[in-house]
């Protein structure tokens, strides 16, 4: 049971902040001009004979939210199928879709449950939620724009405002300035110069290989630690859905 010590701090809440901090650092960018959500997150395995370690990083919620997670990964997989199941229950319920202000609500008081739960701990899991506004329909805000949330093992939830989210990552002040002009980039199809959605993707993971794994993860030798690694790139749209792949 989570208690107040003398000091008025949270023991189990602190710790659960601390494991979920030692996860794999997650980058995420809202690209303004095609109301796409880019997301990056590195994986290294533990033998050069897996290709995957069976954890998926993002997961898809619902038509219009997507989700990653860093920190404990079993805690993780917990809080995404919460979230899925969440999202199929009140499809069937309410023949909607989720409201994400109802998400969440719902996935604040999960993880704030377990902080006080007796025989219980904190989830040691930061989530990252992703949320493309829905078609407009009579009532909605069509000025609505792409957002991104962070929801932290306290259950506490952040509206990452500047459309830039980096879980468990360090950067600098060159870095930040790579990622919002990365942001504010569009795609072109001129014959002078061509820039697709998956040149934006490999840029966005270019920047966490170069720049911020590195903080978390160290130097590595690849000459003495044969361990593979890659690179999950995300791209989160309203016409393709969520799309992973392998950089």
């Amino acid at each position: 049971l989570t208690t107040f010590d003398p000091t008025g701090k949270l023991g189990q809440v602190e710790r659960a902040m601390e494991a979920a901090s030692m996860g794999t650092p997650i980058v995420a960018i809202i690209n303004e001009k095609s109301n796409e959500i880019l997301m990056a997150a590195p994986q290294i395995l533990p033998s050069v004979f897996m290709l995957d370690d069976g954890t998926a990083r993002f997961s898809s919620v619902a038509p219009h939210i997507a989700m990653a997670h860093s920190g404990i990964s079993a805690d993780g997989r917990v809080l995404i199928a919460a979230a899925q199941r969440l999202a199929v229950e009140h499809a069937y319920t309410f023949e909607e879709v989720i409201p994400i202000d109802l998400l969440l609500e719902e996935m604040s008081l999960l993880l704030q449950e377990y902080t006080m739960k007796p025989g219980s701990r904190p989830f040691g899991s930061t989530l990252l939620v992703a949320h493309l506004p829905p078609p407009a329909v009579s009532g909605s805000d069509p000025n609505q724009k792409p957002q991104l949330f962070r929801i932290n093992p306290s259950g506490s939830v952040t509206l990452l405002e500047d459309g830039i989210a980096v879980i468990n990552g360090k950067i600098s002040d060159d870095t930040m300035s790579k990622l919002k002009d990365l942001s504010q980039s569009s795609t072109s199809t001129s014959s002078t110069k061509t820039t697709t959605d998956d040149d934006l993707q490999q840029q966005l993971c270019d920047i966490l290989q170069e720049s911020i794994a590195p903080k978390v993860f160290g130097k590595m030798d690849t000459e003495t630690v044969q361990l593979p690694s890659c690179t999950l790139g995300a791209s989160f749209s309203s016409q393709k859905g969520l799309r992973i792949q392998r950089y």
